[in-house]
């Protein structure tokens, strides 16, 4: 083994670095080098400065490292120079911003130390870092304030079935504390006893399936049962790990209304028909309600409250089922004042089986098709969490709005409801905007675009809006949109 003089007489043969190579260094690094007075001020550069702050040597030589400072960091960075690097000790990664030549700052971590009045310093451009590191604190609050203001239950399960996040809304739903629910195994205390297993295969599903979506029975800690439609997708959490997200919304209002539409269409006004084509009448005969009575007309006049295109569908659909083509027929036609109209037709036979005509049902089906869109848009809308919906009918009137745009606007259900653009007032016709968005929707094409709205207050906001047309056949069209404030 050798010893330490004999170690320390081997390094002193090394090679040492050539001058030029020094200079090469100092000129070509990275990183910022500087030496300083005992008072801060800047006594050599290198030409880092320049590349990274901008700022040339002639601008920095002779003035004080802290003029180029952030204001609010200059009290800690004096006390890091001087303080930590003049008792002896070394700086080490101290980070601080700095002024850019243009304006902007950049975030700089410094080493150093002092050695007699002179302190000798290098420092590592890290704004790239900081500002990434600080998006991520930004992102995990904000998502978190979201969590907490969300209007909708939220529960995050890992991929043992144990929940390990929720919020309060969703606490608020089925009456159990957070805390409570953390580290809950299925089956949980939300699903009702009678049906667990047919919840759990429905969950079961996101295994196979990136995203499914469920209307679903839970049941309150009080024991009370509410319907809920929850949307559940599977994603992979920073470390890896997969977990399941569910959105879970309590639809009792919507139940409410859709089985209340849907009796409305049970006790719709329902007219019955017969048509024979040797006489070419229509006996249109007393309706469900009891109203009318008996008018007679003939067969085209029957068809001329439909819309063209729908006139020739029906007429077609009769000739077929007359030429025994088919033995029924039914047609959902749109009439020409705009609404819905199901008519159905069999085959009338004499005794010898001959076809000597037709005979069905007229109804008015636009309770259904209320029906059924709002429980489409009740669906859609949980892609657009808490922002502003807003439905229009073939009409232009509002069909349809949620909560946070009643919120955004400042009206009530009632107020909002049935109305027309012009009369809430929320598009302003001196916006170029609401023009385009007239004009994309007779079109029947999307539109996305930023315009200014006004609530009923007077005030006005500028918002992203972007418009849907679910365009019906025979014409009559309903558009949806989702508003969110910028």
């Amino acid at each position: 083994m050798s010893s330490p003089r004999q170690t320390e007489q081997r390094d002193d043969t090394l090679p040492t670095a050539h001058p030029d190579d020094v200079q090469l260094f100092w000129e070509l690094t990275s990183e910022l080098f500087c030496v300083l007075d005992n008072e801060g001020k800047i006594l050599e550069v290198n030409p880092a400065w320049k590349r990274v702050l901008g700022w040339d040597a002639e601008q920095l030589l002779g003035h004080n490292i802290y003029e180029f400072v952030h204001p609010d960091d200059i009290p800690g960075a004096r006390e890091a120079h001087m303080r930590r690097g003049g008792d002896g000790q070394r700086l080490e990664e101290y980070p601080c911003r700095y002024r850019h030549a243009d304006g902007s700052v950049r975030w700089l971590s410094w080493s150093g130390f002092m050695r007699g009045p002179r302190f000798y310093g290098s420092a590592r451009d890290i704004t790239a870092t900081r500002m990434s590191h600080s998006a991520l604190q930004q992102s995990e609050r904000r998502s978190r304030a979201i969590l907490a203001a969300l209007r909708e239950g939220l529960v995050i399960i890992d991929r043992q079935g144990r929940v390990v996040e929720a919020n309060d809304r969703f606490a608020e739903m089925v009456g159990i504390p957070v805390r409570e629910m953390l580290g809950l195994r299925p089956p949980y205390p939300w699903w009702p006893p009678d049906q667990r297993r047919q919840i759990a295969a429905a969950i079961d599903e996101i295994a196979r399936e990136e995203r499914v979506t469920h209307e679903l029975t839970f049941v309150r800690a009080d024991g009370e049962r509410f319907p809920v439609l929850i949307d559940t997708s599977r994603m992979r959490e920073r470390d890896g790990r997969t977990v399941s997200l569910s959105v879970i919304r309590d639809i009792s209002e919507l139940v409410t209304t859709r089985n209340r539409l849907q009796e409305a269409h049970r006790v719709a006004e329902l007219s019955t028909w017969e048509w024979y084509p040797d006489r070419d009448l229509v006996f249109a005969f007393e309706t469900a309600t009891g109203a009318g009575g008996t008018i007679e007309m003939t067969g085209e006049q029957s068809l001329l409250h439909l819309q063209p295109a729908w006139r020739e569908e029906v007429r077609r659909l009769r000739e077929e089922t007359y030429e025994g083509l088919r033995e029924t027929f039914v047609a959902d036609a749109v009439t020409l004042d705009m609404g819905w109209m199901q008519i159905r037709g069999e085959q009338l036979r004499a005794a010898d089986g001959r076809i000597t005509g037709l005979r069905g049902t007229a109804q008015r089906i636009d309770a259904q098709r209320t029906a059924e869109i709002e429980a489409a848009l009740q669906r859609d809308v949980l892609d657009a969490i808490d922002v502003a919906f807003m439905a229009r009918g073939p009409d232009t009137r509002l069909v349809h709005v949620n909560d946070a745009a009643l919120r955004l606007f400042g009206f009530s259900r009632d107020e909002i409801l049935g109305t027309l653009p012009a009369e809430t007032g929320i598009l302003q016709a001196e916006d170029p905007a609401t023009h385009e968005l007239y004009a994309a929707t007779q079109r029947g094409e999307q539109w996305d675009g930023e315009m200014q709205l006004r609530r009923k207050d007077g005030s006005t906001l500028r918002a992203r809006v972007r418009t849907t047309v679910v365009v019906r056949e025979g014409g009559a069209q309903y558009s949806a949109g989702i508003i969110v404030p910028l």
